[in-house]
């Protein structure tokens, strides 16, 4: 269940009472009332001549939904807050969002800009420049760079280190969002966990391009990946929830 704001328009006469002790119940000449569950509300944004009734403005502030009143010109007068502040959390944003009809639209776009970041993050660590982007390019491109430093092909590194890692990133999501229905095919096509293991990908190759070349020699791939991903843990949780940080803005821009 996502979060709401409600708002009330200036001039409209409001009224606002308190509704069996759960909901707003805001009426105004000539319409009918409507009822807002508290536990539903992100906000209430009102008129300054908007008639509250305390108990209905306390309950907002014991429920953690603050209230903004505006003057006749849509100028901030007074905000009032309560003892919590209550958000909207990342798995409601994302339920929300898949009930979108506009969802793919928005989540291609995200995908496309977050993938072109963590592209071009990856180039500038390595000090390597290119007018092309596309990821499978550009995977190449670095995977030869890998292979000329070392005298090793990236592949079987790169793969061991993926899958060290995708434990990582299922940790977090599951973390994040609590529901493993929204991280496993919460849309026919749509895995959240595959998919963000592949946005790691480019933090594997920045990775894996700061490892002394000498130490490949002597190591096999899934041993090394375990260690370095153990070593790493930190930055790599990070990573991730830099990706998720990021989805959870986009999606409160979008949605709220």
């Amino acid at each position: 269940m996502s979060l709401r704001p409600l708002y009330l328009e200036g001039g409209t006469g409001w009224r606002v009472k308190l509704d069996d002790g759960v909901a707003l119940h805001v009426s105004t000449a000539g319409r009918a009332r409507s009822l807002y569950p508290l536990r539903r509300l992100a906000r209430v944004v009102c008129g300054a001549g908007t008639e509250w009734e305390t108990a209905a403005l306390l309950a907002c502030l014991r429920a953690g939904v603050p209230v903004l009143f505006h003057d006749a010109q849509g100028e901030a007068i007074a905000w009032c807050f309560g003892p919590r502040r209550r958000e909207t959390t990342l798995a409601e944003l994302l339920g929300e969002g898949l009930r979108h009809p506009d969802w793919q639209t928005f989540f291609d776009q995200w995908q496309r800009s977050t993938m072109r970041r963590e592209v071009l993050a990856a180039l500038r660590q390595l000090g390597s420049r290119r007018g092309r982007l596309d990821a499978a390019a550009v995977r190449a491109h670095l995977c030869n760079l890998h292979r000329d430093r070392t005298g090793q092909p990236a592949g079987p590194w790169l793969r061991a280190l993926h899958r060290a890692t995708t434990a990582l990133v299922m940790e977090n999501l599951q973390s994040a969002l609590g529901d493993p229905a929204l991280i496993g095919f919460a849309r026919p096509g749509l895995h959240l966990a595959r998919l963000f293991a592949e946005l790691m990908e480019w933090r594997l190759h920045r990775l894996l391009h700061r490892v002394p070349a000498a130490i490949f020699a002597d190591a096999t791939p899934g041993r090394f990946a375990a260690a370095l991903v153990e070593r790493h843990t930190a930055d790599l949780q990070a990573a991730c929830g830099e990706l998720l940080g990021d989805l959870e803005h986009q999606l409160r821009e979008w949605l709220l």
